[in-house]
């Protein structure tokens, strides 16, 4: 209403129709704070979302994202840059994290987001109860896709890399099997003759000798020479066979 429609309006008439319009301003300004609010929390959480997929998606199969909004008593200018975002602790990606959103330019603003991420992927679980001492075969396992992000004890990602290995202890049915719960298949036994090959700087000679320790495949462990009597440490690569470098 302009000032000469005002002029019209005089006594409690006008007075009424002032105090309505100081108490619509009132109600207005906070609802424009608030959509400008949520303007804000779209703009972090798209650029959550880009950054989380960047980081996870490369290395598995999917993931779920919690992003808890920011207050919304702060004021903070939606950006016209691109956001910046780098998360904590840096050696994580799944689990609890805290990521660090910053804007730059003329608003020029930092704030830390809380996320919850679950990382899945497909493990390797026993698909049976499993005896200790027990060399696994690949009727015993089977892949499932879990939330890696709560397998603090590690896991395997394919059969192969725990089909020939022995259980440390008894396996559960459906247990994620790590690590600690396997040792390497018995592949020298202690006093055993076996090959040495020894290889470096061009040159490969095949001798033989003594084990002075047992172990599995991959493990480094010591063997007399039979020619010499040296004692050298060696790495087992098959059933009675050890590699040493010259």
């Amino acid at each position: 209403m302009n000032r000469l429609m005002l002029d019209f309006i005089t006594g409690p008439t006008a007075t009424v129709y002032l105090a309505l319009c100081i108490v619509g301003t009132m109600l207005l300004l906070p609802g424009l704070a608030f959509a400008k609010t949520l303007d804000v929390q779209d703009q972090i959480n798209t650029a959550i979302k880009g950054y989380s997929n960047q980081l996870l998606l490369p290395r598995y199969q999917d993931f779920q994202l919690q992003i808890r909004p920011i207050d919304t008593r702060m004021k903070l200018a939606y950006c016209h840059n691109p956001l910046a975002i780098n998360h904590r602790p840096p050696g994580r990606i799944s689990g609890r994290l805290t990521m660090k959103v910053s804007c730059t330019g003329p608003s020029n603003w930092k704030i830390h987001v809380p996320v919850v991420i679950k990382a899945f992927d497909d493990v390797v679980i026993a698909k049976h109860p499993i005896p200790k001492g027990s060399h696994l075969t690949a009727a015993d396992l089977k892949l499932e896709k879990k939330d890696i992000s709560l397998l603090h004890s590690g896991y395997y990602r394919n059969l192969a890399q725990v089909v020939g290995q022995v259980s440390k202890r008894p396996i559960r049915q459906n247990f994620v099997i790590n690590s600690a719960s396997l040792q390497p298949a018995l592949m020298v036994d202690r006093g055993e003759k076996v090959v040495i090959l020894a290889e470096g700087n061009g040159l490969s000679i095949r001798t033989t000798g003594i084990a002075m320790q047992q172990g599995g495949h991959g493990e480094l462990i010591r063997v007399k020479n039979s020619n010499t009597d040296k004692v050298v440490e060696g790495r087992i690569i098959g059933p009675g066979q050890i590699k040493v470098s010259l």
